[in-house]
């Protein structure tokens, strides 16, 4: 079976069983809680843009999920990060941690660009899309930025996977999609809306009990001391408050 077409019936279904409707945006941080994902949003490197890791118990009763996420990038950018790391959370075999730059679709990197493709599908569903598209301009290439900034606003997405998402649906072409990548804050501002979209935000947010679960896994011995030390890290304690805790 295409690829493609597995990776959307395992995003629809993902959407179904968490009861989110076929054409509604996602709010990833009621999500991320709903799942109980543990995530930090920190300032990482520009080209980073995020991490997953699981961790199954040893007896299998418990999985437990950590992300992180980089906060420097837009909040568009970040919300295609998360639908990016639940691929690997939930959806891809037999997973364990991974460092992510996300929005390559690079298929050289098999399981990177299945989270890709996974995401843009998660966020941007077809009925949704075509439900908010003019019957004028569902013929390709007829779509204009009006409908465009529509689009990204009410899926809070980013325009380069917006766009991405609107070629595989043959709405648009390669053409028409360089022309769109001009001028994005420019023409929001022209058509009356906020810019929250395309600026960086969630500085240093927790969702979760991360510290608390950190702790707990250490304790039972799932991760190792290094480990729980770059949790605590990313949690926010200095290395000074980690040779305290730990040396007394």
């Amino acid at each position: 079976m295409n690829n493609f077409i597995i990776l959307e019936r395992k995003a629809t279904e993902f959407r179904r069983e968490l009861g989110i409707g076929h054409i509604d945006p996602i709010n990833f941080k009621s999500l991320l809680k709903k799942l109980n994902v543990i995530t930090v949003f920190r300032p990482l490197g520009e080209t980073f843009n995020g991490m997953a890791i699981k961790i199954v118990d040893t007896n299998k009763e418990n999985t437990n999920r950590f992300m992180l996420v980089n906060n420097i990038h837009s909040l568009g950018e970040q919300n295609f990060t998360i639908g990016h790391e639940l691929y690997h959370l939930f959806i891809q075999e037999n997973f364990t941690h991974n460092y992510c730059t996300t929005g390559l679709f690079n298929k050289k990197h098999i399981e990177e660009f299945n989270a890709d493709v996974f995401s843009s599908i998660l966020m941007l569903p077809e009925d949704g899309i075509i439900s908010l598209i003019p019957d004028m301009e569902t013929q390709k290439d007829q779509i204009t930025i009006q409908t465009i900034l529509k689009l990204e606003q009410y899926f809070f997405c980013s325009r380069s996977v917006l766009l991405y998402r609107l070629k595989n649906l043959s709405l648009i072409s390669e053409s028409k999609s360089k022309e769109y990548l001009k001028d994005i804050v420019e023409n929001a501002i022209l058509n009356g809306y906020p810019l929250d979209l395309y600026k960086n935000g969630n500085s240093n947010l927790v969702l979760g009990d991360y510290g608390q679960k950190a702790s707990e896994l250490y304790s039972k011995e799932l991760i190792s001391e290094s480990h729980y030390h770059s949790l605590l890290l990313d949690l926010g304690m200095n290395q000074e408050d980690l040779e305290n805790l730990f040396n007394g």
